[in-house]
């Protein structure tokens, strides 16, 4: 996982979220990382880091991405 992204994932882990799947998202993630609810906190964004508000119950609430990774958050 990029470094964003880890970092992003470490404080989550940390606050008692858990990742609830991950695997790939072809063709637009070579990894992805679904935690089981949302994120704490908006994260601030550095260069290639991209945040997105999806709210789609079939997908997921929210996302982080950097590259071709995603870190996501379901509702």
């Amino acid at each position: 996982m990029t470094a964003p992204l880890q970092a992003i994932l470490d404080a989550e882990l940390a606050r008692g979220n858990r990742v609830l799947d991950s695997g790939e998202w072809p063709p637009l993630c070579d990894l992805f990382v679904l935690l089981a609810r949302p994120f704490h906190k908006r994260y601030p964004l550095s260069k290639g880091l991209a945040y997105e508000v999806i709210g789609d119950p079939h997908y997921w609430k929210a996302e982080y991405r950097h590259g071709r990774e995603c870190l996501a958050c379901a509702f």
